[in-house]
């Protein structure tokens, strides 16, 4: 999926998987988002979650790129490997990594330079990555690393591995990041013609 967004142009979509989470009905993936980004020649606009919240606060635009951030550490050093482009908003999710993983993870990404690229980082809520007895949380782990980042941290997207309904996201189109009072991820491209 990577791969086909950097080196085609298409759009991908982060979203449900048939057996995982649309065999699994409402309770599986926010049907609103799926239609909106997969059916509609419109932008989805914008997402703003309850649970969403502003690790750093601001306001950036890019392109929406990202993923499962195992496997884009994983895709480092080989021909597909993860690049995003200059001025991304970068959506990042994982599960039941725990902080110390996480924080090798981003420091990876850090040091190869690909968070520097980012204008803004999204991440889902991180199910299952703090630690067993609650301290370190996975959000203090992207704290830790992301401590002087320059743009704007949102935390807590339900896309990809959530415990609720996932939101489907397009990769490869124009989203904006509000993090303020009132968080938000806004899709501001159509992700279909």
């Amino acid at each position: 999926m990577i791969w086909l967004m950097q080196e085609c142009g298409v759009v991908t979509f982060h979203g449900p998987m048939v057996e995982g989470r649309l065999a699994r009905g409402p309770a599986g993936y926010d049907l609103a988002s799926f239609q909106r980004s997969l059916f509609t020649a419109e932008a989805a606009g914008e997402i703003a979650p309850d649970q969403l919240e502003t690790l750093a606060a601001g306001e950036a635009a890019g392109e929406l790129v990202g993923g499962t951030l195992t496997q884009l550490v994983a895709s480092l050093g080989t021909p597909y490997a993860f690049n995003p482009p200059a001025g991304c908003v970068l959506f990042l999710d994982d599960i039941a990594e725990r902080p110390y993983r996480l924080d090798r993870m981003l420091t990876q990404l850090r040091l190869a330079g690909l968070l520097e690229r980012a204008a803004a980082i999204v991440f889902n809520e991180l199910p299952k990555c703090d630690e067993p007895g609650g301290d370190p949380r996975a959000r203090d782990a992207v704290r830790d690393v992301l401590h002087d980042f320059r743009g704007p941290i949102l935390f807590g997207l339900p896309s990809g591995h959530t415990d609720g309904a996932a939101i489907t996201l397009p990769f490869g189109v124009l989203a904006r990041v509000v993090a303020t009072r009132r968080p938000a991820l806004v899709i501001e491209e159509a992700a279909v013609v």
